[in-house]
């Protein structure tokens, strides 16, 4: 390739040589005023072939070697949010997951009649964490199904003193949502939101229309000063997770009023 790429000079090279030959062996006399050089013929067209050649060279082994970064640093790119989302949704499943098993113990240490059905409330849920949520996004109706079966088991140890609506406005159709997005907000609501010494209410709800999905949830807070600083782990994994995946798609409005905690979450359809 180097060889090639010289061949331009070759005339340039063949024309210069002879001329010093001459000059050494068999130079004439020189006239007065007559400059003591041999006239050299430049070939500008061969000149410019070359240095063409070499520009063009470099320009692409420098295009090249962008792209070839532009690739690996997208690539290297892709596979960091990949981890973080293959992290932060680790962090999240196996907090219900605990949660839920204990309220099960809870339920077989009394031998009550509620546990085969809660065990298959949970092998439901565990079903769709391990096989219907490992893409980044399902149908709303399997997120649905999820949050139903986890109110079902959250409901086995609430007593009279707590009340719960839980209702879906419009149809989910074929709409879809990240998996188990909803469910942290749910988790927190009946965490801090439910109190055997005063009454509680805790409202869910979901509307899916044309476009968008808005869930709101809401509860009184029952909380010391030590729990409140210990929230927003789940909370803050949620986020990094709809910024993710929805970028600034999505709206998240978390507020405090008369000691009602209410989330505001509404997603694009």
């Amino acid at each position: 390739m180097t060889i090639n790429f010289l061949k331009p000079l070759d005339h340039l090279i063949a024309q210069l040589k002879p001329a010093s030959v001459t000059l050494m062996h068999s130079s004439p006399p020189l006239q007065e005023g007559q400059d003591n050089y041999p006239p050299v013929r430049i070939d500008f067209v061969s000149d410019f072939l070359f240095l063409l050649t070499i520009s063009f060279s470099l320009a692409n082994e420098t295009t090249l070697r962008g792209r070839q970064t532009e690739k690996k640093a997208l690539f290297a790119e892709t596979q960091k949010k990949q981890a973080e989302l293959s992290f932060l949704r680790s962090q999240i499943n196996p907090h219900f997951l605990f949660n839920t098993l204990n309220n099960i113990y809870s339920l077989a240490i009394t031998q009550s009649e509620h546990t085969a059905a809660s065990i298959m409330k949970l092998s439901n849920m565990l079903r769709y964490v391990t096989e219907e949520s490992k893409g980044d996004f399902v149908l709303l109706e399997s997120e649905i199904d999820c949050l139903k079966d986890y109110i079902a088991l959250q409901q086995l140890r609430l007593t009279a003193k707590t009340k719960l609506a839980f209702s879906v406005i419009g149809q989910p159709g074929i709409k879809t949502i990240a998996p188990l997005v909803l469910l942290p907000f749910l988790e927190n609501a009946f965490k801090y939101g439910v109190s055997n010494q005063e009454a509680s209410e805790i409202n869910v709800m979901l509307t899916c229309t044309d476009n968008s999905i808005l869930f709101t949830c809401s509860n009184k807070i029952f909380r010391t000063q030590q729990e409140l600083n210990g929230t927003g782990i789940g909370i803050a994994n949620t986020r990094q997770r709809l910024d993710h995946l929805y970028g600034d798609r999505y709206s998240l409005r978390i507020h405090t009023s008369n000691n009602i905690y209410t989330t505001t979450l509404s997603l694009p359809s």
